[in-house]
């Protein structure tokens, strides 16, 4: 019997304030998290940067606007040259040129695909 179940309401403890990230200036901001002992591994010196730190690294430098970039809102990015990406950007930061790489560390960080067709 349904009426006799008793729901327990649980409060969210997650702020879902909307911040726009593309504003940020990832240098400035990992040069503040290293001083703070953040992002330290104490077997390596200085910063260990991971997948998306190095990724908004990528989307902030002016250098790679004709291979990646921000879109105008600055909620999402976009791979304009997947050839360039892979053999430029790839090979810079990862070490290898294989977009089908970059694109399963994307998918294993969490990061959603959205296909956008443009109209016949």
């Amino acid at each position: 019997d349904r009426s006799k179940l008793k729901r327990k309401v649980v409060q969210s403890l997650i702020d879902h304030t909307y911040y726009n990230y593309s504003l940020v200036n990832v240098y400035e901001e990992l040069s503040r998290r290293s001083s703070q002992g953040q992002y330290k591994n104490p077997n390596r010196k200085g910063l260990t940067t991971n997948f998306p730190a190095k990724l908004h690294k990528i989307l902030s430098n002016p250098e790679f606007r004709h291979i990646i970039r921000w879109m105008p809102h600055g909620r999402s990015w976009i791979v304009v040259d997947k050839d360039l990406m892979a053999k430029t950007v790839c090979k810079l930061y990862w070490n290898h040129e294989s977009y089908e790489s970059f694109n399963r560390s994307l998918n294993g960080w969490g990061f959603k695909v959205r296909i956008q067709r443009s109209s016949p």
